[in-house]
């Protein structure tokens, strides 16, 4: 069986940490094989997440081999306000349209797409390339399930429902402002919270199956992963 490789640009070593113990195992059933590279320097916490920046990894990945393929997970809140697509979604809302979360990813995702296949069109990239944001935090994954999340976290359940109740139950909704962001909450809520350790101890209690039920562009985001299998 053929085996897919899979390049993940994350912004920070909590991504980073979700793809390889939660995320790669499970893909890795598929024949699939995910790698995260955390951009910047080691020991890098995130923010600031440039395009140039990006582009430069993505154009590392691509001319490295051939036959493996690139995606992102990256924050919106956390990109800057020049990234290509970002001012459209921000006018959009300006002038009164209802943009939900998943617009916008879809927003700077065809963006993205556009910018980096005029620049690297050498490298086959409406093949390989596969972007993706995380709206808001990867933190609203763990969303998915109230129960588990508070059982895992000794957050009381009906803050959980509260907060998901704002969002109609949708926790790829919570929310762009930073001091609201998913991640934040839980910190709010749990001053002790340990990014990265728990936020895999949580998704994998939760499981990427049930994960996806819930969050609607993640799905969207591994089913085009997984059609690269399929169409291979």
């Amino acid at each position: 069986m053929n085996r897919i490789t899979i390049n993940i640009i994350v912004e920070g070593q909590t991504e980073q940490h979700f793809v390889k113990t939660v995320l790669a195992p499970y893909m890795s059933a598929k024949g699939i094989d995910l790698y995260a590279s955390i951009l910047g320097k080691p020991g890098h916490k995130g923010g600031n997440v440039s395009f140039k920046r990006v582009k430069k990894h993505i154009e590392i990945f691509l001319k490295q081999r051939q036959d493996t393929y690139i995606s992102t997970m990256l924050d919106y809140f956390k990109i800057d306000s020049d990234w290509t697509g970002k001012a459209e979604a921000e006018d959009r809302i300006k002038g009164g349209l209802s943009v939900t979360a998943e617009d916008k990813a879809n927003i700077l995702e065809n963006a993205t797409f556009k910018e980096i296949e005029k620049d690297l069109s050498d490298y086959n990239v409406k093949k390989r390339f596969i972007p993706y944001f995380s709206m808001y935090e990867f933190e609203a994954l763990l969303f998915s399930d109230a129960n588990i999340l508070a059982e895992k976290t000794n957050i009381k359940v009906s803050e959980i429902s509260k907060i998901l109740k704002d969002y109609k139950d949708n926790p790829e909704e919570i929310d762009e402002e930073p001091a609201k962001a998913p991640g934040k909450r839980l910190i709010a809520l749990m001053p002790g919270y340990r990014k990265i350790a728990m936020g895999k101890t949580v998704a994998e209690a939760i499981g990427i199956e049930d994960i996806r039920k819930k969050c609607f562009h993640f799905n969207g985001w591994l089913q085009k992963l997984e059609d690269i299998k399929v169409n291979n």
